[in-house]
Order: C-alpha cells, then structure tokens, then sequence
C-alpha cells in the first residue's frame, strides 16, 4: 500500500508541476469601447502613434482592429508597443462601409470616439489632447465613450 502511494505521488507531482501554465501580466494598450448603441455592423480603432495621420489617415496608423460588438461594448489589446505618445480614433461602422458617414452639414451619422473621450469644437479633437503616454511593458488601460 505503502509503495502505490509513494508511486502515486511521483506520477501527479510532475503532471502537477509541468501542466501549470504560469499567469502573464498583460502588456500593450487595452482599448474599451462603450455605449454602443446596437450590435450592427464593426467597431473599428485606429491607433496612432507621435501624431503620424490622427485622426483620419487609418493607412498611417501604427495599428489598426476592426472589432466585433459584445451587447453595448468592444474591446482589444494592442501588445509588444514601443514606449511613446499614442492617440487612438474609434468608428462604430454600423453599415460596414469602412467610411465615418456624415449628413450634408458634415456632421456625423455613426458613433465615434477618440482616447480621452475628448471632442473638438468643429472637428476632431487635436493630438495634444488626445494623446497619451504609454511605457513598454506595462499596461494603459483606456475606456472611450461612443458619441453619436
């Protein structure tokens, strides 16, 4: 009895051991975004890094995700960033036309967003604003709050 025990004990401990997959910290930019008001169509963010096309150049941005909708949020980890001043742009694309469509007055029909939940007097917000710092190996966490 002895000896099935002791043997026991030898075959779990390593099995124990070895299946235990240690717990990561996140690292990068975690993005929330909030308020969606329907599940239709994509959330797309756009994240900019020291200014370079912010707020409307998604070719120039650092990285991009298009997002599916979870009940009224979405929600994505950039990871492996460099550190540096970053801005982020969100669009609730509710007809997936990858386009911010606005009315005749240019004001916006789609949700959007921009980190710090800042908003311009007459367009976008500027990139001092919107800006952010972020170290390398750590997580930023930030919420943006849809308008529509």
């Amino acid at each position: 009895m002895r000896n099935i025990i002791f043997s026991a004990f030898f075959i779990v401990l390593p099995v124990a051991v070895f299946s235990t997959n240690p717990v990561l910290p996140e690292e990068g930019i975690r993005i929330t975004v909030t308020r969606l008001h329907n599940q239709k169509g994509h959330v797309l963010i756009s994240l900019f890094k020291d200014g370079a096309g912010y707020p409307d150049d998604a070719q120039k941005a650092f990285r991009k995700a298009q997002l599916d909708i979870n009940g009224q949020s979405a929600s994505v980890l950039f990871s492996g960033l460099p550190a540096g001043t970053y801005a982020v742009s969100v669009l609730h694309d509710e007809n997936d036309d990858r386009l911010m469509n606005k009315n005749s007055l240019g004001i916006p029909r789609e949700g959007f967003g921009f980190s710090n939940n800042v908003v311009g007097a007459f367009g976008p917000p500027s990139w001092s604003r919107a800006g952010f710092s972020h170290k390398s190996g750590q997580l930023t966490q930030k919420e943006i709050k849809i308008r529509y």
